[in-house]
């Protein structure tokens, strides 16, 4: 079971609860940091580096995790978000684009806006969580750099020296 971690500002309430409780439905374990309520003068940063935090943390300990916030504006919580440590947030309107980030950046934060329709929105989400990073070493080296200045400051290149053959290939 994933968990999803959701939070919303006044610009995404409605959507983001309609989203939430898909998620409850469709089986997933679903944390809420987002307001009770509708507040039109609550501000996106709380909500995003919440959402962020907490999925650094599940991910450290293993827990399959996720976030998702839908915000009226969703460039300024990528931002937000991305000042957490380890949280690879972006955001994307269409399902193909979720997945495509998942695969290429290992991206664990997905912004949405408040004005996206309902069930695109939810597709997109679905594609989110269920894309993971395939096996491919010059990806995986990419985000070890990232992670590398994010830690270091510097790209050194010590993260990753692996060939071809010693990463595990997957057939199907």
């Amino acid at each position: 079971m994933t968990r999803i971690h959701f939070a919303v500002d006044h610009g995404g309430y409605e959507l983001g609860r309609a989203l939430e409780a898909r998620a409850r439905t469709a089986g997933h374990d679903v944390v809420w940091h987002g307001a009770e309520s509708l507040d039109p003068g609550d501000d996106y940063p709380l909500f995003a580096i919440a959402v962020g935090a907490a999925v650094v943390k599940d991910q450290d300990a293993g827990i399959d995790a996720f976030g998702v916030l839908v915000l009226d504006e969703g460039a300024a919580g990528v931002v937000a978000a991305n000042k957490v440590n380890g949280a690879r947030a972006i955001q994307a309107a269409s399902p193909r684009a979720a997945a495509n980030a998942r695969e290429v950046v290992d991206a664990n934060v997905l912004v949405l806006e408040g004005i996206a329709f309902e069930e695109n929105a939810w597709l997109t989400i679905s594609a989110f969580v269920t894309t993971s990073l395939p096996h491919d070493v010059a990806r995986g080296r990419q985000i070890l750099q990232i992670e590398e200045y994010e830690n270091a400051g510097t790209i050194e290149g010590w993260a990753i020296q692996l060939e071809p053959e010693q990463v595990p290939v997957r057939r199907e």
